[in-house]
Parts: structure tokens; sequence; C-alpha cells
């Protein structure tokens, strides 16, 4: 069987676990070496439980008990190794482990004890590596051991003190103390009936220790993580949200019908074993280099009443079954993020599909992941794909909802953070590109007498902007009936007004335009834009001639994308000599740019990009143009614009991190040397030497000084740029007054100081102390305008 039917093989649950165990038990062999012992173990103990067969799992766990038993003299060490990977990454069955490390405990005392060293071992080392999913995968298997009789209840519950101990430090940042918190509230569905019936005291104790401090916890961050930034819609904060969902279950004395109690079918065998206690774990100290999940907000689009009356109940929010369900469908998507096939075959297949209305919480994950801020946990175009790929397995049931899902996204756009407002966009536009474009738009009218703020206008617009990107412009015209004409999209053909003869730059335009015919050069390209009196003062080069230059290689290449990169490309000398060290011709090719494909967004963004790869254009002036320009003014509304800043600031972080690796790669270039110094002394003299090294430190000391600059320009740009919003609400706020705060500008605006923060975090994060002292220390600022920045300071704080 190939690799890839394997994977398949797994992903359906389809491996025959019983006969493969019966077969190899009962068969004789010739003895095998030890590695391929191994290798069948491993097979076996990551296979348990995925689809049975004739026998019974709890037939198949006896029988992989027997075998285990009798190799653990051999490869001991392997076994526990595999059973706690499985525990780590295998979190939807990890109670099938916990009972196989239970019955194996139940026979060998001396197993139990070696893989609860290991485990604790296994938890610090995780810790300190920052695998947090995985710690917590840990943490929650440590206590169900103890439903197992594996652990004493009585160290489990020292172990869980120890973790609210951790969250209770001072001086470390809130998300440190919330992930402790997290560990234990995600644990207690598991543990919680034990310690109700046999350490009441002590869990009383835990709740009372979590309750306070979620009391005290700052919430400062919440907002600039909501899709929706209204209260219309409910929108908890993932803790807050988990910990009403324990109170609820601890108020229906821990029961729940949800967790598949494997232990349960052993509990004879079980309770006669002898129990180990847990060795101390000491979590790992904070460091300013640490790093810790960031918080997220709870996403919900659906409640009981969107589901059809006659299938299965949607569990409340607050109900432990709906965070199970959650984190179960969650770890099917991780598990498969690298086929999309195999990803919605997992997900329409899960366990728990006949108890729930399965395309409702599925299609609910996979928007809480579209919509996760600041950015996705996959590739947004891979849950485009798998939504396509649930429609065509289940085409009677999950079309029907994803358009009810649309609908309901549709309603509540007038509220949606901007940011999330591309990014339903993009997606719902790549979705109808693979529908035949079919969508009732008449659904949709509201939007027609809507102000060009309205988020539900924006939607609509940029949703037929992007599609014709998918399509061509007379097929989006076929598709928008004729009422819809406010919303169809420009002709995307290049402007270029010059070829009328009255206008009064047509003969200057006709002349560079035989210069390109006969195919003159770069370099003599230069001298005939070049002011033919220059002065000592007076600018090189005429800005009226670059633009019209400018525009005659525009409309001569505008035939594709590729004659575009050859036009630039071929002209890279002229357009460098011209624009280099010069802001005024860089705004003036930008605005040239902008007049001949302002029509075509997709063209503008591609030429720009390509402009600021060739270091034509700089950012900064990318952002002044952006923030100061008439054309852009009047384009603030529009996706494409903010999609430009935020490319043109990644493509600058991008640089400035290519460069410190270089200066790293030279770093670790000249220790080798150094380490080899002594082994070629026989062989090179002392000035050979020296020559060698002081052309590294020459190098390396520029490079150095290259990146300084850049980070300190990086600085300057963010700055300037949140600047530049902050100053932009003050002022409205001193227009318009509190009122200004409802109005659809702030709140878009707002939103897209939002974007920024969200889009660069790790980048604005490294110079947050300057941007404190640039914009809280500012007294013209109004506190109101950079409340933004609170927000994003507490994400991490």
């Amino acid at each position: 069987m190939n690799s890839r039917q394997d994977r398949r093989r797994h992903a359906d649950g389809s491996l025959p676990f019983s006969n493969e165990v019966e077969v190899d038990t009962k068969r004789r062999r010739a003895p095998e070496s030890q590695s391929e012992l191994e290798r069948r173990v491993v097979d076996l103990i990551m296979h348990i439980g995925e689809k049975p067969g004739q026998t019974s799992l709890e037939s198949n766990l006896e029988k992989l008990v027997t075998l285990l038993e009798g190799e653990l003299e051999k490869i001991g060490t392997r076994i526990i190794e595999t059973i706690i990977e499985c525990a780590k990454n295998l979190p939807d069955k990890l109670t099938i482990y916990s009972t196989l490390v239970g019955l194996l405990n139940a026979k060998n005392y001396n197993f139990g004890g070696e893989i609860v060293e290991k485990l604790v071992t296994d938890l610090q080392t995780i810790l300190e590596k920052e695998k947090h999913r995985h710690a917590v995968n840990l943490v929650t298997f440590i206590c169900d051991l103890a439903n197992c009789r594996v652990l004493s209840l009585t160290s489990v519950v020292e172990f869980l003190e120890g973790l609210l101990e951790a969250a209770g430090e001072e001086g470390v940042p809130q998300v440190r103390s919330d992930w402790f918190v997290y560990a234990v509230l995600r644990s207690l569905p598991w543990i919680g009936v034990e310690l109700k019936e046999k350490k009441t005291e002590e869990l009383e104790n835990l709740l009372g220790g979590i309750e306070a401090y979620m009391q005290q916890r700052s919430r400062t961050h919440i907002r600039i993580l909501q899709v929706w930034t209204g209260s219309t819609h409910e929108q908890e904060e993932y803790l807050e949200c988990l910990h009403e969902q324990i109170k609820l279950l601890g108020g229906a004395n821990w029961q729940e019908k949800h967790i598949a109690r494997m232990y349960i079918a052993f509990d004879a065998v079980l309770g006669d074993a002898l129990q180990h206690n847990l060795p101390t774990l000491a979590p790992p100290p904070h460091t300013p280099t640490s790093n810790y999940p960031l918080p997220h907000v709870v996403f919900r689009l659906f409640d009981y009443a969107d589901c059809p009356e006659d299938g299965p109940v949607l569990p409340g929010a607050h109900s432990i079954e709906r965070h199970l369900i959650d984190e179960e469908l969650g770890w099917i998507i991780d598990l498969n993020e690298m086929n999309r096939k195999d990803c919605a075959e997992a997900l329409l297949n899960y366990a728990h599909r006949a108890s729930v209305p399965l395309p409702y919480v599925v299609l609910e994950t996979v928007f809480s992941r579209v919509f996760t801020l600041p950015d996705s946990p996959q590739p947004r175009l891979f849950y485009g794909a798998l939504l396509i790929e649930l429609c065509r397995l289940q085409p009677n049931t999950f079309p029907q909802v994803l358009a009810q899902a649309a609908e309901l996204l549709y309603d509540r756009a007038h509220e949606m953070q901007p940011v999330c407002l591309d990014r339903f966009v993009d997606w719902f536009s790549y979705h109808l590109s693979n529908f035949q474009y079919r969508w009732s738009w008449q659904d949709w009218n509201d939007c027609l007498e809507a102000d060009v703020l309205d988020n539900k206008f924006i939607l609509a617009k940029e949703v037929l902007e992007k599609c014709m990107r998918f399509s061509y412009y007379e097929r989006i015209l076929e598709i928008l009936p004729e009422s819809h004409k406010r919303l169809q999209p420009a002709k995307p053909d290049v402007i270029y007004p010059m070829e009328d003869e009255t206008h009064p730059e047509f003969e200057r335009a006709r002349h560079f335009q035989a210069l390109f015919q006969e195919k003159l050069t770069a370099e003599a390209m230069i001298e005939e834009l070049r002011v033919e009196e220059q002065t000592g003062e007076g600018p090189e080069f005429d800005s009226t001639s670059f633009s019209v230059f400018f525009a005659v290689l525009l409309k001569l290449a505008s035939k594709s994308f590729s004659h575009n990169f050859a036009a630039l490309t071929r002209y890279h000398k002229t357009l460098k000599a011209v624009v280099a060290n010069s802001p005024s011709m860089q705004q003036v090719l930008l605005s040239t740019l902008y007049g001949c494909w302002r029509n075509n967004t997709q063209m503008l963004l591609i030429i720009i990009d390509k402009l600021l790869k060739m270091q034509i254009l700089d950012c900064n002036v990318v952002v002044v143009w952006i923030f100061n320009s008439e054309d852009a003014q009047q384009e603030h509304s529009r996706q494409w614009l903010w999609e430009m800043l935020n490319n043109s600031l990644d493509k600058l972080s991008k640089h400035v991190a290519k460069c410190t690796r270089d200066v790293d790669s030279l770093k670790e270039a000249k220790q080798r040397k150094a380490v080899k110094k002594d082994e070629e002394k026989e062989e090179k003299d002392d000035q050979e030497m020296e020559e060698e090294a002081a052309e590294i430190d020459g190098e390396l000391l520029t490079k150095e000084a290259e990146v300084e600059a850049l980070v300190e320009s990086q600085k300057r740009i963010f700055l300037d740029v949140l600047m530049k919003f902050a100053t932009a609400l003050t002022a409205r706020l001193k227009e318009q007054g509190d009122g200004a705060e409802k109005s659809l500008w702030y709140t878009f605006v707002q939103g897209r100081m939002r974007h920024v923060f969200l889009s660069h975090e790790p980048v604005i994060r490294a110079f947050s102390e300057e941007l404190e002292l640039e914009l809280v220390a500012n007294s013209d600022l109004d506190k109101r305008a950079i409340q933004v920045f609170a927000e994003f300071r507490a994400l991490r704080a």
C-alpha cells in the first residue's frame, strides 16, 4: 500500500486493527529484528481505536496490552515514547491512551513509574520550548491518568494547584498566567467527577482561586480581537467563555456525556492497581523573550434557532459540549491541514456527528478560523478550498447551510471589523468563482442606498471587483441585476487621455511613443528626461515630462502583467535615475500610475509591488501618498488601498529581516573563522590571516550599519503611519464631539488602525516603548483616538 493510501486509511479510520493483533499473536513467525518490532508496535499503538472491525475497542485494548506487556523488557522505552507522543498529538484519543497506560500499570507497576517520570520530564521540556498546545494536551492526559488509577488523586490535585500557583506569579504578563489557568480549566471536564467525589474541598479551592483570578484580570485586549465592533452579537473572550462553561458543568455535578471514558469498562482491573505520585513540575521562569499563546475571541455564528427543528439540537454556548466539539473539530483541521480532501472527509466522519447538527458546527469552526485575529491558524485559501470540498462531498446539505452562513455574515457586516470584512470578501468572491457566480443579489438590496462607508455597500462592491479578478468584466455584468448598477465595477482598461489631439500633452506623448518604438536605450531616455538648461538649484528632471513618459510606457505595456514587468525591467535605470532620492518624483510616478490604472486595482497593486521590489519606490513615499494624496483620499473606502499599505509595510519588514539574517550569517562565518585560526596558522602567515579577518570585519560593520539604518527607518515609518491615524481620529473628535465615535467614518478609520496593529504585531511590538512615548505622551491626541494602542499593548501584557 502506498503512502497516500496509508494516509487515507489513517484518516478514515479503516485500519483493521483487530485482524492485525489476532494474526500477529496467533501466527507463528520467524524472529524479527528490534527495529522491525519497534515499527510494528508503534504502528499498533498509533492506530488503536480506528474502526475496530469485527471486535470491540475494549477487546483490541486487551490484546494490545498483552502484546506490549511481553515486549516491555525489549522495547519498553520506545513504547513509553510512542504513547506520550500520541497523547500530545492525538488528543481525540486521549482516554484510549490513558486506559492503555492504566491497564499496563495494573500488570507492571514499574512501567507505570517509568511513564510517569517520562511524562513530567517531557512536559517540562515542552514548556521550556514553548510548545503550549502540546503541553495542554499532556496536562489533560496527566489528569486522566488519575481516572485510570495510575496516579494518586492527591498528587494530581497538587499538580493542578502548582499550575494555578504559577498563574499567580507577580511581575509576569497576563498571557502567561492565562495559559496556566486555561490548562487547569481545560482539564477539569476529565477529572471533575473524581475531584467532586473524593477531593471536594480541594476542588472548591481550585475553583475559588480561578474565580479570584478571573475577577482581577484585564479585559482591555478583547476589543481588538472581536469580529464585530458592536455589542449586538455574542463575542466572549476564550478564557471567560471556558470559565462559564466549567461553572455550568460544576452546577451539573460535573456530569457530561461527550468524553468517551474508555477506562469505565475496565474498572474492576484498574481498581486494584497501585498508584504513583507525580514528580514535581517546575514551570520555566518568565524571560523577556518568552512567547505565549495570544488570547482569542470565541466565534459564534449559529444558535439553536438556525438549525432544523427535526435534527439534532445545537448545544448551548455555555455548555461544556460546545467547547469540546469546537476543540475536536479544530484538532481534525490541524491534523489534516496539508490535504483539503482528507480534512473534509475527516470532518464529515466526526465521531459525534449523529448527536450534533454537523454542517452548522463544522462551518462555525471553519469561519472561526477564517476570522481569527491577528491571523488565521492556516492559510485562508485552505479554508476556501475546504468549504468547496465539503459542498462537493455533501451537495444536499452543505451548500444550503453555507448560503445561510453567508446571509448571516452579510446581515452582521455593518458591525464587522474592516480586517474581517476583507477576509469575508476574499473568501466569498473565491467561493462564487467556483460556483458560476450564482447568488441571489436581490437579498442584498439594502446596500444599494447605503453610504459609501457602510460595510454592506463596501462588501458588495468589493466582492464584485474581486470576482472580476477570477473572471472577466463582461461576465460580471451578466450576473449583476439591472437594479444593481451602483455596484457595477468600472471597466478595467488602462486610462490614456493623451491619444486625443486636443490634450495639452498630445505632442509630447507622441514623441515618447516614437522613442519607445525606436527602442531607445534606458541611458538615452535619461537624457531625454533631463532638464535642458540645468541650474545649480533647480530640479534635474522635469516632472511633467516624466509623468508623460511613464504614462506612455504603461499604455504600451498594458496588454498583460508580463508586458508591464518587461517594460519596467527595460527602463529600470531610467526610472531609478529620475526618482532616486527624490520623494517628489516618486509621488509623480504614483499619481501617474493611479491615473492610468485606477479602474484596475489588481494591476495597481501588482505594479506597485514590483516597483517596491525593484527599489524604484520607497515604502515611506507610498505611505505619504496614501494619507496625503488627493487621489488616494477618494479611495479610502476601498480595500485595495489598505492592502497596498500593509503589503508595503510587510515588504519593508521582510527586507529588514533578510538583512538581519545576513548579519547573523556573517557573525557565524567570523566565529567559524576564529575556530579554524589555529589550524591555518601552519599554512598561512599572520598578515594573510589578518587581511581575511579585516575583510570579514569590514563587511560585517557595513552590514550592521545598513541594518541599523533600516531598523530606524522602519520604526520611523510605522510611527508615522500610526500617528497619521491618531491625528485624523483626534481631528474628527474635535470637529464632531462625542457623536463622532458612532459615525461610519470614525469606526472605519479606527478599524483600519487596528488592521495595521494586527497585521504587523511582532514588528510594532519591538518598538512599542517608542510608540508609547509618541502617542500616549502626546497631549494633542485625544485619549479615545489612541485607545487602539492600549488594546494592542494589552495583547501580550
